[in-house]
Formats: C-alpha cells, structure tokens, sequence
C-alpha cells in the first residue's frame, strides 16, 4: 500500500545546488583536462621539440603560472563575483590554446603555456570555495565533483591525443581552445545568490582587523602542517601527471601506435586517469573509517614502494602498475579537502583553497623541472624514485598533525 504514496524524501541538493554542481562539475572536467594535456601530448611534441629539459621548463613554465593565478583567485573568490572569476578561467585557458596552435618558435611556445597556465590556475579555489560554502552536503558534493574532474582527465586527453596523432599536435589545442569556450555557456545557470560570498561579520570589520584574522589564522600550528602535508601531496601528484603519460608511451612501448584509428598511448592515460574515480571514492570511505591521518599514512606506505618499483619495470608491468599509482594518488583528494574545509574558517575558504592549489603548482613546477633534468642524464625511470622520496617527506608532518589534532581536540 505504501507504493501509491507520494515519496517525501527530501533530496540531496536542492534545484540551485544541482545547478552549481553541474557548472562546477563541468568546469572541473575542462580543468583537470587541460593539466593533463601537455603531459599527454609530450610524446608529439618531443618530435618537434627533442629535448627534454626544455620541455621540462616548459612544464615548470606553465605549472608556476596556474599556481599564482590560483592564488589570486583564491584571495578573489572571498570578496568578488564568482561569475566573473569563473569567465575569466574560460576565456583565458581557451587563449592559451590558441597561442599554443599558433606557435612557431620556443619563446612563443613558451609564452603561450604560461597564458593556459594562468586560465588553469583560476578555476579550483573559486570552484572548490563555492561548494564547501554553498551546498549542504558538501561530502557528497565534493566526491561528485572530484569524479567529474577524473572523468574529464579520462576522456578528453584521449580525443586530443588522437587529433595529435592524426593532424598534429596543434591542432589538438586548436580544439581544446574551443572545448575550454563551454563553461561559458553554463554560467547563466548558477544563481544570483551562489555568486558573492558575503561575510557580514568580516564586512564589517576594518582591513586591518580583517588581516589580523587571516594571520592568526594561518599562524596556527596545525594549519602550517596541514599545508606542508597538501602542498608536498599535491607537487607529487602534479609530477606524476607530468612524467607518467610519457612513461606509458616511452617506457611502456605504446609509443605512437593506433587501434581503430585512436591512440593507444591516449587510451591507456584515460584508463589510468578514470583508475582514480574509485580512488576518489574509497579514500573517502577509508577516512571515515579509520581516520585522515592514518588513512594518509596507508596510502604513502603502499605508494612510495610502488614507485621505486617503477624504475625497474619496463613494458606490461609499467602498464599494470600506472593506474595503481594513480588510484592511490586519487584517494589522497578527499582526505586533503576535508582537513582543508575543517580548518579554515568558512569566509577565508577561498584563500584556503588559494594555498593548496596556488602554491602547491608552483613546488610542482620545480618537480617538474627537476624530474626533466633527471630524465635528460639518468633516464625517465629515475623520476620516479625522486618523486617517491618527496612523498617520503609528508610522514613526519602528518605524525605531527596528528598530535596537534589530538590536544586541539582535548582542550
């Protein structure tokens, strides 16, 4: 009998939220995208440019610059029009790729990525500070929006990869100028009242008391371990997505080969990248479980083997162990934004994210730019173990974290 009643189960999200995570979500697929882009057509682009350290500074070029872009969105998000944050992260990211398709020399090449970096660099303070501040369940929110960005890094690169291959490489940041256009189309749909966080107490308050706020803030010892713990995660992170497309294609064997007239190199990046949707979902279920900490402590123990495993594979066990890497680098994302989101006050959110994601990039950068040095004099294998000691370096700050959290939590 209960089957003719009308279900009054209240949704998750309401009609606004809904819309802003579907901007969001298709926001973050664009984004997450297009970090993976260079990486995933370096194999093509090392034809024209054969040398890696250059498109090592490249890399860093680009990294760096989303980095300061993230920053200046972040302090923006607090106080300016999200709409107008969320447009520029379009029309700047779709002018990089223009310039990139028009570029004839290393300086423009150069130039043109440091202009995608910076279109980029906008989108995640801005976007992650908008859910955690507007949407009531922000868990479940932030997961949809972490799988929209993996989805995006799993099938995107692989279309551009198979334009690379079969017209050239610029002509697949020709398409992906147009692809990085579509967020524009959706910004209508975010409502009115998601667009402007207003803080009435900080508001009121003079700018100096405002930055009094934010020091204090940022001066507490769990929030600098908390940072040093995200920042060194996510550069790690921000390593692997450089060097690893590029492994699986040199390393791996894929090389430029095709099947059913796709690149064989691109399908198994997109397998490896869409391995990190469950990485996303169980690193959530295992923090409820067990805790952040030792959840984070798990993942580096089994990661950081796996990685110098990595130097003396070559072929199949390179393409088996590529997406392991990356499930356990995806579940490090929820833990991170939760310790984030419980930290830090909810109108500095957007400078919060500002941190992790601005300046995070920029150590990335110099990752980068090391591990392109490495590859040039040792070999690509040796990235990897680098990459596996600067993870190795989190263990003591989350061992410390962990203390600090505890006596916060029993005052």
């Amino acid at each position: 009998m209960n089957r003719d009643r009308p279900d009054t189960t209240p949704p998750i999200f309401s009609r606004k939220e809904r819309n802003l995570l579907i901007f969001t979500g298709l926001s973050h697929a664009v984004c997450d995208a297009w970090h993976l882009i260079y990486p995933a057509l370096l194999f093509l682009i090392a034809v024209d440019y054969d040398d890696f350290f250059f498109l090592g500074i490249v890399a860093n070029i680009m990294i760096i610059s989303r980095g300061f872009a993230g920053v200046t969105s972040g302090i923006l998000a607090d106080k300016y029009s999200s709409k107008l944050i969320y447009s520029s992260f379009a029309v700047l990211s779709a002018l990089g790729c223009f310039l990139v398709y028009i570029s004839h020399n290393q300086v423009m090449l150069v130039f043109s990525f440091a202009i995608l970096g910076i279109g980029t660099g906008i989108y995640h303070p801005v976007g992650l500070s908008s859910i955690t501040r507007f949407i009531k369940s922000k868990t479940r929110a932030l997961g949809l929006h972490e799988s929209a960005g993996c989805i995006g890094m799993g099938l995107i690169p692989i279309l551009l990869t198979s334009i690379g291959l079969s017209f050239g490489w610029r002509y697949a940041f020709l398409a992906a100028g147009f692809i990085s256009l579509i967020p524009l189309l959706l910004i209508p749909i975010v409502d009115e009242q998601y667009d402007k966080f207003r803080a009435l107490d900080l508001n009121n308050q003079k700018i100096t008391a405002q930055l009094k706020s934010v020091i204090k803030t940022f001066a507490d010892p769990l929030v600098l371990m908390t940072y040093a713990i995200l920042i060194i995660g996510e550069a790690s992170a921000t390593g692997l997505d450089t060097f690893m497309p590029i492994a699986i294609a040199e390393i791996g064997g894929l090389k430029e080969t095709k099947v059913i007239g796709l690149s064989l190199t691109g399908l198994f990046v997109s397998l490896m990248v869409l391995a990190g949707v469950p990485g996303s979902i169980y690193g959530g279920i295992l923090g409820s479980k067990i805790g952040i900490y030792k959840s984070l402590n798990l993942i580096l123990l089994i990661q950081i083997p796996v990685l110098i495993v990595i130097t003396m594979t070559t072929g199949v066990w390179l393409l088996v162990l590529a997406p392991f890497v990356r499930l356990l680098t995806n579940m490090r994302s929820p833990l991170t934004n939760t310790l984030i989101s419980e930290n830090i006050p909810l109108e500095m959110h957007g400078k919060g994210f500002a941190i992790m994601y601005g300046i995070a990039p920029i150590i990335g950068g110099l990752v980068a730019l090391l591990g392109g040095a490495i590859a040039k004099l040792y070999g690509l294998n040796w990235v990897f173990p680098v990459i596996a000691i600067l993870i190795a370096l989190t263990f003591p700050l989350i061992h410390a974290s962990s203390r600090l959290s505890e006596l916060k939590e029993n005052k």
